[in-house]
């Protein structure tokens, strides 16, 4: 893959003044391609800025591409990654998680009947609850879809900490006696001509913060994942990626009657600068959604969000930073202080072939 390319913000080496305090505390909207620069927040007005920030209730995030159960030809199956991904989500602690490829069929990967055999869902949560995460709950865990259904990927789910934060949207698992449910699950847009096997679910929950009472919704998807050496085609995939972004800002525009704030998180399958220029993050900045690498403090941005489960990871040298596939962008929020890319450069066991990526948001 290329590299991004940005310009580099320079918000720091202005006069002081409002926007500036701003940008210096991560709370900045501004344009996708600006980065702010990390420093020490200085002296003076801007530090009292950052205390009053630093003083009020932040949401941390995360998105996390898991790597699908069925991915069977991995060097290491998801039974023997889930622990190091349940190590990954419990020692960062985050309060609302939005995982890809986390779906409902069984845990070995394999096909037929799941007696005797645990869910991928579940045996994430039980790992979770073993490791001394019992407090994670799962948002949903069982198919969206009754067993025949045509339909690709249910993989899209959230897990959250109730200690921190409550579920305020009813998420049935069962319709009457039957193991599924569509509750809090809605399908993303297909190209014209695909079957319903291309089919993608996204997933979406409301919170309330037990610590203040303030509500937000998140939405985690997966974009479609095609790719072609073919330039008109490409063309194809790029509009659909954009087209099943900007239906997911409109499905939550819907649901979101109240409108608190919303956080997207998921893997777009673009990029800042492949061909289709980073077609489906464009479309959620269209909707109003604003970039949390805007934040002040950034871990390993210089690193891609993927890493193919290489154990040596290399650093762009782009000042824009590493690809970024997985992502997360906010509405709605009054900023967020925090981004990190969590991985480490030498890794022979990487839980995923995507890195976990938290952003701290003040709601």
């Amino acid at each position: 893959m290329r590299t991004l390319t940005s310009r580099r913000g320079s918000a720091l080496r202005r006069p002081l003044t409002a926007a500036t305090v701003l940008l210096a505390l991560g709370l900045s909207t501004a344009p996708a391609t600006t980065v702010a620069v990390a420093a020490p927040v200085p002296a003076g007005p801007v530090a009292a800025v950052a205390a009053a920030a630093s003083a009020s209730r932040l949401v941390r995030i995360a998105t996390f591409n898991v790597r699908t159960a069925r991915a069977t030809d991995d060097k290491r199956s998801w039974l023997q990654r889930a622990p190091d991904v349940a190590n990954e989500i419990l020692t960062r602690k985050a309060h609302v998680v939005l995982l890809q490829e986390l779906g409902p069929g069984r845990a070995d990967g394999k096909t037929g009947t799941l007696q005797g055999h645990a869910r991928q869902t579940d045996s994430l949560m039980s790992l979770l609850n073993k490791r001394g995460g019992s407090r994670y709950r799962i948002v949903r865990a069982l198919p969206y879809f009754a067993p025949g259904t045509k339909h690709g990927t249910q993989g899209a789910r959230i897990i959250y900490d109730s200690t921190v934060v409550s579920l305020i949207t009813r998420c049935p698992e069962k319709t009457g006696t039957r193991s599924y449910n569509t509750s809090c699950a809605f399908d993303l847009p297909i190209a014209a001509g695909d079957s319903k096997e291309k089919l993608r679910s996204a997933a979406y929950a409301e919170f309330a913060d037990r610590r203040n009472g303030h509500h937000f919704f998140v939405v985690s998807a997966h974009l479609d994942s095609r790719h072609s050496g073919n330039n008109t085609t490409e063309k194809k995939y790029n509009n659909l990626r954009a087209a099943q972004a900007a239906a997911v800002a409109t499905r939550l525009a819907k649901v979101n009657t109240r409108k608190v704030p919303v956080v997207f998180g998921g893997d777009v399958n673009s990029w800042r600068n492949d061909r289709g220029n980073f077609a489906p993050y464009r479309a959620l900045r269209a909707k109003g959604y604003s970039d949390t690498a805007i934040a002040r403090v950034r871990i390993n941005f210089a690193y891609s969000t993927v890493n193919h489960f290489d154990t040596t990871l290399k650093p762009s040298k782009s000042s824009a930073g590493g690809v970024r596939l997985d992502v997360v962008l906010v509405r709605g929020a009054k900023g967020t202080t925090r981004l990190e890319n969590k991985m480490a450069r030498v890794d022979a066991t990487r839980p995923s072939d995507h890195n976990m990526v938290l952003a701290d948001i003040l709601l």
